[in-house]
C-alpha cells in the first residue's frame, strides 16, 4: 500500500526479492513485470467503490493482457490467474495463456455477472514454465484487476503491490467486504506493509480499525507493518504528520503490530531536502525511500532472512570445538552466558563469506553460547 516505484516499500521488496529471488507478482504492474496491453474498447476505472486502485472495465469483444518488459515469453510461473470483480453488468468472458511466448490458448471460461459485486480469483495449475495471461470479454461489461503470475515451489518473494497515488484511507474502506476480503483471502499475503495514514485526528483510526477487522476475518496469520511517514514542507510550522503517525502507532500498539517510525530517523523537513531525499513537498524521491528502505532492513531484522545461523558443538579429547560460517551481510557475534539472561561477546567476525573455529577448555560451570547477527 504505497506510491510504489520510489517508496520505501518498493526498496524494501527489493532487498528481499535479491536476498530470496522472485517467485512471481500479483496485482499492480512490479518493475515492469505486468505492463497493461489492451484493445481500445477497454476503460480504464478506479479508484471508486468497486476497487481502490485502477483496473479494467472490458466490454464484450474486448481483450486485456500483461507483459513482461523483462522477458518477452511471460513470467516464471506453475500457476497463472486473474483477480477479477463480478457484478450487475457482468457476463461471460475467458482467460487465456500464452506458453514462452507461443499463441493464446484457452485455459478457463469464468461469469463475471453477480447480484451483489464480489471479489474473486481464477487460477490455473501449470509445468514450471514462463507464460503470459490474457482476457477475453464475450459479453456484458466486465471488471478486471490484475493477472497473478507465481511459482508456488519456491521459497521466493510474491510481489503484490496495492499502490494508487493520491489515494486516502477512505478509499479502501468504502471497497465492500464483499469484494476486498475474497481478493485478500486468495492473495493470502505473509506480510502487509501499510503505508496510508489515518485521516482523522483521533486517539486510534475509525478506518485502520476496520482494515484491522477486514485483515482478521480474510488473512488472520499475516502480519502487518505500519510505516510513520517521513516529514513534509507543513511539518514545519505544524504536527500535522506527528499526529497522523501518533493514530498509526496506536493503531499498531493496540492490534500488537509492527511499526516503523521513519521521523525520527530522518530528523526533519529541512534535514530531508538538504540530503536531496525528496521529489516534492510530500513525498519521498527514490534515493530517500532507499534511505528509508535501509533503516527499515536493519532495525527490523530483515538483514539476517536467509543467512547461516547455525553454530557446530563438538568434542576432542578435552576440549571443545566452536565453528560457525559467516556469509556477508551481517556482523557475526558469539556470545556466551550463564543465565540465558546476560549475554557477553567472546568474539566478533565482520569478515563475510568466511568460516571460523575456535577450541577451548570446557568451563567449570554450565555456559551457553549463541550465535547474535548485527547489521552490517
Amino acid at each position: 500500500m504505497a506510491d510504489s516505484y520510489r517508496s520505501p516499500t518498493y526498496h524494501l521488496m527489493n532487498k528481499l526479492v535479491a536476498r530470496f529471488g522472485s517467485a512471481g507478482y500479483s496485482l499492480a504492474n512490479y518493475r515492469n513485470t505486468a505492463l497493461w496491453n489492451y484493445t481500445v474498447g477497454l476503460t480504464t476505472r478506479g479508484p471508486d467503490y468497486f476497487w481502490f486502485t485502477g483496473y479494467g472495465q472490458l466490454p464484450a469483444g474486448e481483450s486485456l493482457w500483461w507483459e513482461n518488459q523483462l522477458s518477452p515469453g511471460g513470467v516464471l510461473c506453475d500457476r497463472a490467474g486473474i483477480y477479477y470483480i463480478s457484478q450487475t453488468n457482468g457476463g461471460a468472458f475467458r482467460m487465456l495463456i500464452s506458453t514462452n511466448g507461443g499463441p493464446w490458448t484457452l485455459a478457463l471460461t469464468l461469469n463475471g455477472y453477480s447480484f451483489v459485486p464480489q471479489g474473486h480469483f481464477a487460477s490455473v495449475a501449470l509445468p514450471l514454465n514462463q507464460y503470459r495471461v490474457r482476457v477475453e470479454s464475450d459479453a456484458g461489461t466486465n471488471f478486471i484487476l490484475s493477472s497473478s503470475l507465481v511459482a508456488t515451489h519456491t521459497n521466493g518473494i510474491h510481489v503484490a503491490f496495492t499502490d494508487w497515488g493520491g489515494i486516502n484511507i477512505g478509499d479502501v474502506t468504502r471497497v465492500p467486504l464483499s469484494i476486498k476480503g475474497p481478493i485478500f483471502a486468495a492473495l493470502n499475503p505473509d506480510l502487509i506493509v501499510w503505508h496510508m495514514k489515518e485521516e482523522d485526528n483521533v486517539a486510534t483510526g475509525p478506518r485502520m480499525a476496520a482494515c484491522e477487522t477486514w485483515w482478521s476475518n480474510t488473512i488472520p496469520n499475516c502480519d502487518i507493518i505500519y510505516i510513520g511517514s517521513t516529514w513534509v514542507s507543513t511539518d514545519t510550522n505544524s504536527t500535522t504528520t506527528i499526529d497522523r503517525n501518533t493514530v498509526i502507532r496506536n493503531t499498531a500498539l493496540i492490534y500488537r503490530r509492527t511499526y516503523a517510525d521513519l521521523m525520527i530517523s530522518t530528523t526533519n523537513y529541512p534535514w530531508l531536502l538538504t540530503n536531496g531525499f525528496m521529489a516534492d513537498q510530500v513525498h519521498v524521491n527514490s534515493a530517500g525511500g532507499l534511505y528509508c528502505a535501509n533503516i527499515m532492513w536493519d532495525d527490523m531484522g530483515f538483514f539476517a532472512l536467509g543467512l547461516n545461523k547455525k553454530l557446530s558443538l563438538t568434542k576432542t579429547g578435552s576440549q571443545l570445538n566452536l565453528s560457525y560460517n559467516t556469509p556477508t551481510g551481517a556482523v557475526y557475534r558469539l556470545e556466551v552466558s550463564t543465565n540465558l539472561q546476560t549475554w557477553s561477546a567472546v568474539v566478533t567476525n565482520s569478515i563475510g563469506n568466511s568460516f571460523f573455529s575456535t577450541n577451548f577448555i570446557p568451563p567449570a560451570t554450565p555456559a551457553y553460547y549463541r550465535l547474535g547477527l548485527r547489521p552490517q
